[in-house]
């Protein structure tokens, strides 16, 4: 049994629900059931079956969501097209992915040509579920080349303990073809929640008033837009049940704010497009009196093997790819592990702590040191007037890096260059100190949300 099978079986059952919203458009229980059924009518009859790869290029909608599950339903190859390459890399992408069809969603982007998502429905033809199928996605690499991380079926056990859950409202703003809103709204359809789908690009704007007029009880945020979240004048109370976090590194202060805001109901899970759920932080074990607590990512998850191997992260288990399309398996290359690019260590308590993102690691100092810009960034948002902080590497003639910081100040602040290196100093040593600032209205993030530091660092050549 599959993820597929829970939520067939979820929408058969009070079919006059609300199951999914995104726009406009508000489907019930038996129409999403319908649609999924006619989705699969349409790709089969243009010849898609088991193994097939299709390419989707879609954005946060009823529709899209519900073709995902259709091409697994048919026990075929899912490929997430992600909107942030440019076009010769999404070329790039599409042919490596070897697919045998790509379906576009006009609405969200033109910049693919393919099947239009809107004429793709056919008969409501109910179908078995195929017992086997795989979902490929999109990881930026540091070569410019695409890389596509390989993944079967997940655990059965996790989708069936999950089913056993209460049902929510469930607000998802991250893209449905990005690990974590994936992950959330795949969730809502198995706990038979009512899925609220947040624009395909965030607005906190529209976050606030989607949460007050759908009364959404729980959220998944990419740590940036809890931020906006949290800062914006109309602020929702405390009115969640559940919030998670993941997706990128998260300042321990910012989680402190959230809790006081929202109440012991924010949760962390770790995990990466190649390997998912590593580990996870339970709301109940945050302690605002224990500041470690709002430092670590949690412990490991029991079904998966997680080691630190000379700082970096290593993982093993069933969340973890099967390995990059048009490579050899892991299974052959490390005996199924995988190295996270990620630097970090455990405490003797068995909780697991980033440090930061190896390519995000600052080298400097006479002999060389690493500065581990997570840290930085992480202390910076516990300076007065400073909202969001970002340190990046700048080219330097005498070290080879030196520490930039990128900041966005409230609204009046004056941000005093030598103040800030001296609290730095004085917290993290003299290595940490920054060379330069610079004070912007907005760090620039990816389009699933995350502090895109590589364009911070394209500033500074």
């Amino acid at each position: 049994m599959t993820y597929v099978d829970l939520v067939l079986n979820r929408l058969a059952t009070g079919q006059e629900r609300e199951a999914v919203i995104g726009g406009d458009t508000r489907l019930t229980r038996g129409q999403a059931r319908d649609l999924v059924f006619r989705l699969a009518d349409g790709l089969a009859r243009r010849g898609i079956g088991r193994g097939d790869g299709v390419a989707v290029f879609i954005g946060n909608t009823p529709e899209a969501l519900l073709l995902t599950v259709a091409v697994h339903l048919l026990g075929a190859r899912l490929v997430y097209v992600p909107p942030e390459p440019g076009q010769r890399e999404l070329a790039a992408l599409i042919e490596k992915a070897e697919v045998a069809a790509v379906v576009v969603d006009p609405g969200f982007s033109t910049r693919l040509t393919g099947w239009d998502l809107a004429e793709l429905p056919g008969d409501p033809v109910e179908r078995t579920p195929a017992p086997d199928f795989t979902t490929v996605s999109y990881t930026g690499g540091t070569t410019g080349l695409p890389k596509l991380a390989v993944h079967g079926p997940r655990s059965t056990s996790r989708w069936e303990a999950l089913s056993h859950t209460p049902s929510l409202t469930m607000l998802c703003s991250t893209l449905i073809t990005h690990g974590s809103g994936a992950g959330a709204s795949v969730g809502a359809l198995v706990t038979g929640s009512k899925l609220v789908l947040g624009p395909s690009v965030f607005d906190a704007d529209v976050f606030v008033r989607l949460a007050r007029d759908e009364q959404v009880n729980a959220t998944f945020f990419v740590p940036p837009m809890m931020y906006e979240v949290l800062d914006h004048p109309d602020c929702p109370g405390p009115q969640f049940l559940s919030i998670g976090l993941g997706g990128s590194p998260l300042a321990p202060e910012r989680l402190r704010q959230a809790v006081e805001r929202w109440g012991p109901v924010v949760y962390q899970g770790y995990g990466m497009t190649e390997a998912m759920a590593i580990a996870f932080m339970p709301a109940t074990a945050v302690d605002l009196a224990k500041p470690h607590t709002l430092r670590t990512v949690g412990k490991p998850n029991p079904e998966m093997e997680v080691e630190v191997r000379d700082g970096d992260v290593w993982v093993r288990g069933p969340h973890v790819m099967r390995g990059y399309w048009g490579e050899p398996p892991l299974s052959e290359t490390s005996d199924g592990w995988l190295n996270t690019g990620d630097v970090g260590h455990f405490d003797e308590d068995g909780y697991l702590y980033l440090d930061d993102r190896s390519k995000d690691v600052i080298v400097t100092g006479r002999t060389s040191d690493n500065v581990y810009s997570r840290l930085l960034d992480d202390f910076l948002v516990t300076l007065p007037g400073i909202r969001q902080a970002a340190a990046v590497a700048a080219p330097d003639e005498r070290w080879g890096e030196a520490v930039h910081l990128f900041v966005v100040v409230e609204d009046g602040h004056e941000l005093d260059l030598h103040e800030v290196e001296q609290a730095v100093v004085a917290e993290l040593g003299d290595l940490y100190a920054p060379r330069g600032v610079t004070v912007v209205p907005r760090l620039p993030l990816t389009q699933v949300g995350k502090v895109d530091k590589r364009r911070l660092r394209a500033l500074l050549r």
